[in-house]
């Protein structure tokens, strides 16, 4: 099967790397097209087998790079787009961002099924248009067109929103590496560190309830510190931070680490809190309960609800000092936090690659009417 998969921002993610790998081990002919002029952006690690195709690359040639950078400007990418359909000839087009479908669809219809990866909670995913009337309108329209939604979590099911059109909805997660025995985390040799992987964000991310929950705590825990993982994307809110843990006296128990690879991080922490208000499917999180880690979360954050169970792979809490108390039962239970450990890693077995796959497998023959 010939298959178009379109994805315009943050091209270089390990996301599509995988999701375009997993496909092509299957056998089907993968295209993998973006249209970026300005950012130059190739992607990294994939398989031979797939093809890229950047429909706005430079080429050296000054006269042909000026020319297509006034079309990348002045021309709606459809046609580009249109074009590249016309070549490839795909049984199906996947696309990741709403911005995808726009692009593909926009002033076109075609006769081949087309899929929108809902990469993120619902109601987020398509909140942002309902604050634009004209872009809203559009969108529906092309919306109209998709043949089917891939959400990650049952949850999800129904959130999309009835103003929208209606779908077929799947439910298709994310890759989640399973990682072997001897490569998980030791949790027998504790470590007293607690980790947060997530870019520093207000609204979606809440460091802030991560470092007052332990705030709470930290006095009876003086060689336990708390280290939080990535980009600092809001300095106003990084000051806000560093305020807060000066004013509770954690400047020696809570860390920024910066932009870390995860995998480094995994193996030298007890357990992860996510203070998050609601996720996608964060792969942070289920690559660390890959790793054998239990979690703490939030019992009305979408995503991290599900992907925690309360009591078994970790804990849900109900408010700030629940979070608190669920982290300090973890962090003076080592048994308690090898036995959820155990259980975090059964939880992910579901997203293994083989699974993920044999989903898409399914969905893809069903809309192609193709073996």
């Amino acid at each position: 099967m010939k298959l178009m998969i379109v994805k315009d921002r943050n091209v270089n993610s390990r996301f599509v790397w995988d999701f375009c790998n997993m496909l092509a081990k299957r056998g089907h002919k993968v295209n993998f097209v973006f249209d970026s002029y300005k950012k130059q952006e190739k992607p990294e690690n994939l398989l031979p087998e797939v093809k890229v195709l950047n429909l706005c690359a430079k080429t050296g040639n000054f006269l042909q790079d000026s020319w297509t950078a006034l079309k990348s400007i002045f021309q709606t990418p459809s046609f580009r787009y249109a074009r590249a359909i016309k070549t490839i000839k795909p049984d199906a087009v996947i696309c990741y961002f709403l911005k995808d479908v726009y692009n593909v669809c926009f002033l076109h219809n075609y006769d081949i099924p087309i899929i929108l990866m809902v990469h993120n909670h619902p109601p987020v995913f398509f909140a942002p248009l309902r604050r634009k009337p004209i872009r809203y309108r559009i969108m529906k329209k092309q919306l109209a067109k998709v043949a089917a939604y891939d959400l990650l979590l049952e949850s999800f099911k129904g959130s999309i929103g009835s103003d929208y059109p209606c779908r077929e909805e799947v439910v298709i997660g994310n890759i989640i590496k399973q990682i072997a025995p001897a490569e998980r985390t030791d949790l027998s040799h504790e470590k007293k560190k607690i980790a947060y992987i997530g870019r520093v964000d207000k609204t979606q991310k809440r460091q802030h309830l991560l470092i007052e929950a332990f705030g709470k705590i930290a006095r009876d825990f003086p060689d336990w510190t708390v280290e939080i993982y990535g980009g600092i994307k809001h300095p106003d809110y990084h000051r806000e931070l560093l305020a807060q843990i000066k004013r509770l006296g954690l400047e020696k128990q809570v860390v920024f680490m910066g932009y870390v690879d995860a995998p480094q991080i995994y193996g030298n922490v007890d357990f992860l809190a996510w203070p998050a208000a609601y996720e996608g499917l964060s792969i942070a999180l289920a690559d660390g309960q890959a790793r054998g880690l239990p979690a703490i979360g939030f019992a009305d954050a979408p995503s991290v609800n599900e992907v925690i169970i309360d009591g078994v792979n970790g804990f849900l809490a109900k408010d700030i000092d629940d979070f608190a108390a669920k982290m300090a039962i973890l962090m003076q239970d080592k048994n308690l936090r090898i036995k959820m450990g155990q259980e975090a890693v059964k939880t992910v077995a579901r997203y293994a690659e083989e699974n993920i796959a044999d989903a898409w497998e399914a969905l893809l023959r069903r809309l192609t009417g193709k073996q």
